[in-house]
């Protein structure tokens, strides 16, 4: 017979079992065969939401530096505060490394780092309605066009948590641009691609950057890596994929695949 661990170990694997499924089953509906246009990265006014500092350089770094090079201003917010659950000295420590890291990433790209929010890192699930708050005095405050943010069901509950607190901040304020989910730690169901192509060596010196974070994790490759198989679906030798929705379709999204914490 199982022991206690054990028991909560499978109590939780058939949880996750179920709600992949609840997931997938309205993801299916949702997005089936939807065809990938080849779209321009674009000049619209644009706020990348990072729930943390690298975010903004993995998913949609290499539509950002097209979009800054046709002439779109393009800001940054970071939600978490980047401690990554450390504590004290060390937090403050580290939290102002990777603050310098987005800070020479926005200088490299072109873009301005707008705020670092400073919610708990790796807990945005207990803040959402703040984090919701502090999105919809910026959508006010900078008035973008478009806003990337990660996709609802990217495989990180802060993500995840981001992409809700969004669809908040939008119902809240009536905001109604345009919203570009991407993909940072798992993949989506695009309907525009971004050919990045001549965008890659700057997109891999802004991921570099991210010194603290490679230590560990060989991320630049694996994402340059998803880029050129994104590429195979458009034609091209590399691509962001997105899924492009209306703001009121955002929410609609959100509402769908993820439940919202209140």
């Amino acid at each position: 017979m199982p022991d206690a661990r054990e028991r909560a170990r499978l109590v939780l694997q058939r949880g996750v079992d179920v709600t992949s499924r609840r997931v997938l089953r309205r993801a299916h509906r949702i997005f089936h065969r939807i065809p990938i246009e080849l779209v321009a990265a674009g000049d619209a006014r644009t706020l990348v939401i990072a729930p943390h500092m690298d975010d903004e350089a993995i998913g949609p770094g290499g539509t950002v530096l097209a979009a800054v090079a046709q002439g779109a201003e393009v800001g940054v917010v970071v939600v978490s505060d980047g401690s990554e659950g450390l504590t004290g000295a060390e937090a403050a420590a580290h939290t102002e490394r990777r603050a310098a890291e987005s800070r020479a990433a926005a200088a490299l790209m072109g873009t301005e780092l707008v705020e670092v929010l400073g919610h708990p890192d790796g807990a945005l699930c207990r803040h959402e309605p703040e984090v919701a708050a502090d999105l919809g005095r910026l959508l006010d405050r900078w008035a973008p066009r478009r806003v990337m943010v990660p996709f609802p069901t990217d495989h990180h509950r802060d993500h995840q948590s981001t992409a809700a607190a969004l669809a908040r901040a939008i119902e809240a304020g009536g905001w109604e641009g345009e919203v570009w989910g991407y993909e940072a730690w798992s993949t989506l169901w695009p309907n525009v691609s971004v050919d990045i192509s001549d965008r890659v060596d700057d997109k891999r010196a802004a991921l570099g950057c991210f010194s603290s974070q490679m230590a560990g994790l060989g991320y630049v490759d694996a994402t340059l890596g998803l880029n050129a198989f994104r590429g195979l679906r458009v034609g091209v030798a590399h691509a962001e994929a997105f899924h492009r929705a209306p703001a009121a379709g955002w929410v609609r999204i959100c509402d769908d695949l993820i439940d919202r914490i209140t």
